[in-house]
């Protein structure tokens, strides 16, 4: 790896500093930060960690994709607000959110960039996301409308100044009305396709969960997440035996009558807005597969 330390006062995103200083893509800078070939102090982290004197910083840039992402008309897109600097999107099931293999023409960014109000090219594969939700969630999520916001929204969710709560119906027959699932979970990969709970080398992850009622063989809850980790929702309800209903991935029970996906839906959103440092709450109802879902258990 290469090596190099941050000599500057200021702080900048290590992604943008990385960019300019070895003239290449963001996309470049930011797939070698997901695949952990760029440490800071010997340690993994996001593409929108901010720099500080003295960082050490080690690299070594993964090989441009040819990836040639392209304006898409396939759908419409949901809007639940949008102005001239971010927009809330009510997100359907089975829409994925950021072009990956198999989906470079049919994602939400593809969508985006076909709207005139989005002010970014397709020089990153992620542009305007500030946070994601997996391809068979459905419900809110926050988009960046233009280049000059994406600092402020991305701080936001490192402070904990982003709210976000989910509405999941699991299997089994939870007794607490309120409790705390605070487990440190590993990042999926290529080879391993889950999320898993490992108190050593997991990041932090904390779940907080209310009960809203149950039949005895499945319950609904609400989740809100302190921590925002890649499919933190579904690892740990699965790892306290409470599966989400439908989940491929991390439920055993196999049901083709729920052959959409996990029955999970973001339903609430609270954010900062950018420009006027306002609080805004948005909500979201739950979609037709999660309602059948509902009518089958609660018939």
């Amino acid at each position: 790896m290469n090596r190099l330390i941050y000599d500057k006062d200021e702080k900048i995103r290590i992604d943008k500093y990385l960019k300019d200083l070895l003239n290449i893509s963001r996309a470049r800078i930011q797939k070698s930060i997901e695949n952990e070939t760029v440490l800071v102090n010997e340690k993994k982290v996001s593409s929108s960690y901010q720099l500080k004197k003295d960082d050490i910083i080690d690299y070594e840039i993964v090989e441009e994709e040819n990836i040639d992402i392209k304006p898409s008309f396939f759908d419409t897109i949901d809007y639940v607000y949008k102005d001239k600097d971010i927009a809330i999107i009510n997100k359907k099931r089975g829409l994925v959110v950021h072009p990956a293999a198999g989906h470079y023409e049919d994602s939400l960014v593809n969508l985006l960039l076909g709207d005139e109000d989005f002010k970014y090219d397709n020089s990153t594969i992620r542009p305007g996301i500030v946070h994601r939700i997996d391809k068979d969630t459905q419900g809110l999520l926050l988009v960046s409308l233009n280049p000059d916001n994406m600092d402020f929204l991305s701080k936001c969710i490192k402070d904990h100044l982003f709210e976000r709560e989910y509405l999941a119906l699991v299997y089994g027959e939870i007794k607490d009305e309120y409790f705390k699932i605070d487990a440190p979970l590993t990042r999926p990969n290529h080879t391993q396709k889950k999320a898993m709970v490992d108190v050593f080398n997991g990041n932090e992850a904390i779940t907080h969960c209310h009960l809203l009622s149950t039949t005895g063989k499945v319950s609904l809850i609400s989740c809100t997440l302190e921590t925002g980790r890649t499919h933190q929702i579904r690892a740990h309800l699965a790892y306290i035996n409470h599966p989400l209903v439908g989940d491929p991935l991390y439920c055993s029970n196999k049901d083709n009558r729920f052959d959409k996906g996990q029955v999970l839906s973001a339903i609430r959103l609270s954010i900062i807005h950018p420009r006027t440092l306002k609080k805004m709450t948005f909500y979201a109802p739950i979609d037709d597969y999660f309602k059948n879902s509902l009518c089958y258990f609660y018939k």
